[in-house]
Formats: structure tokens, C-alpha cells, sequence
């Protein structure tokens, strides 16, 4: 059922309901995890949340694709739905504190690279990620809506660990956080656009000038990330 709204507030572009769908995804992805296995919560409560917008998201992106520019709408449709699941995420990780050791091993050495103040460390790791993230969705179409999911597992998870200790520092981390994020979710889009100009055999100068730029805004926005957050 959940595919099938996602599909429909997609095609609508209903930004505020794809929002609210990536919140449910994710709150019923947790329970589906918690249910069937319990001691494996942290990972298996991404797939479940990304299997819904699975089909969606890899539809969209064929169709606009084959539409060309500008790409405004992907990147809406994607924030709306992060945005969902890192409220999803940073719910449960403060109600389910034991539930996402994964997540809070991955953000432990970003947490000590913060500390240091090292510019070129968060920025290296940074675009680590993002190339990461880029690749796999170019390879694997459906990676996508997993990288997504992921990225908002790991960032709903770090906001409630501020929130716990100091919530007013969570206003401290937005602005660079936005950027970050922003252009790891660019890097989603690109390779996911990327995969399927190749599955369409559209291989003209324009469209991967497109591309190009695109990863460069991407790239763009996790430099000035990575400086708001040492500034």
C-alpha cells in the first residue's frame, strides 16, 4: 500500500505527504525489524523502510531522465521524504536507545573529526561518502531509496544523541548538516539520473554536461558543509 502512495504523491508532487510517507516508512520499518529480528533492528529497519519507495523512486528517476532538466523536482522529492525519516529516526533513537549500534558506530569517528576541528578530515571523509553514494546509485538503481533511508537512520540517530545531552546544540549543526546532507542526496540523484541516461543509451554531450555540473553542486555543497562546520 505504501508504494502505491508514494508513486501517486510523487507523480503530484505533494511534498508535505511524501514527507509524511517517509516518516511511516520508517516508523513501520522499525517495527517490522523489531518484530522478525530484534537483535538486527538497526540495519533491517532501513531495508524495510526503503522497500516502499524502492519502485517509486527508480520510476521517477527513468522518467525524468528521458525529460531532461532542470532537476529541482527529484531533489524536492527526496528531501521531503529524508526529512520524514530523520524525524522517523531521531523518534526512535530516543525511545530505542540500544537499537542503532551501527548507526552510532558509524557516527562516532565523524563525531571525533568535529572535535578536532580538522577541515581536510571532514571534508576528505566527506566527499568519501558522497562518492560513495554516487557510485552505488549509478550501479544499482534501487540503492537509492537504501542510501537514502540510510543517510536518515545515521542522521536521526546523531541529532538524538545532541538531543538527549544538549538540545540546543541541534540548532548548531543544522546549517552544516543541511549542506551535507544536500549534497549526499545530490550524489543519489546524479548516479541514480547517471544509471538511467545509460539505461536509456542517451550518451549526447549535453546530458552528461548536466551530470557534471550536477555532482559539482554536490560536491559544491559538501565543501561549504564541511567549512561552516570548522569555521
Amino acid at each position: 500500500m505504501l508504494e502505491e502512495f508514494f508513486l501517486i504523491e510523487e507523480e503530484h508532487q505533494n511534498f508535505g505527504r511524501l514527507m509524511v510517507l517517509g516518516l511511516l516508512s520508517a516508523l513501520i520499518g522499525f517495527t517490522a525489524a523489531q518484530w522478525i529480528f530484534p537483535t538486527q533492528s538497526d540495519i533491517l529497519a532501513v531495508i524495510f523502510a526503503s522497500v516502499p519507495m524502492i519502485f517509486s523512486l527508480t520510476k521517477k528517476f527513468l522518467d525524468d531522465e528521458s525529460a531532461g532538466r532542470p532537476h529541482i523536482p527529484e531533489v524536492e522529492v527526496y528531501l521531503s521524504i529524508f526529512a520524514g525519516e530523520v524525524v522517523a529516526f531521531l523518534i526512535l533513537a530516543l525511545n530505542f536507545p540500544n537499537s542503532f549500534e551501527v548507526q552510532k558506530a558509524v557516527i562516532g569517528p565523524a563525531g571525533a573529526a568535529v572535535s578536532d576541528g580538522a577541515f581536510s578530515m571532514i571534508l576528505s571523509n566527506n566527499l568519501m561518502v558522497f562518492s560513495v553514494v554516487c557510485i552505488l546509485s549509478m550501479l544499482i538503481g534501487s540503492a537509492g531509496a537504501f542510501i537514502l533511508s540510510w543517510n536518515a537512520s545515521v542522521f536521526g540517530v546523531f541529532l538524538a544523541g545532541i538531543a538527549e545531552s544538549q538540545p540546543v546544540l541541534i540548532l548548531a549543526y543544522l546549517p552544516h548538516a543541511l549542506f551535507e546532507m544536500s549534497g549526499f542526496i545530490i550524489a543519489g540523484i546524479a548516479g541514480s539520473l547517471i544509471s538511467a541516461a545509460v539505461y536509456r543509451r542517451h550518451f549526447d554531450r549535453d546530458t552528461w554536461e548536466d551530470y557534471i555540473r550536477l555532482v559539482a553542486l554536490g560536491i559544491l555543497c559538501v565543501f561549504i558543509g564541511a567549512f561552516i562546520e570548522t569555521a
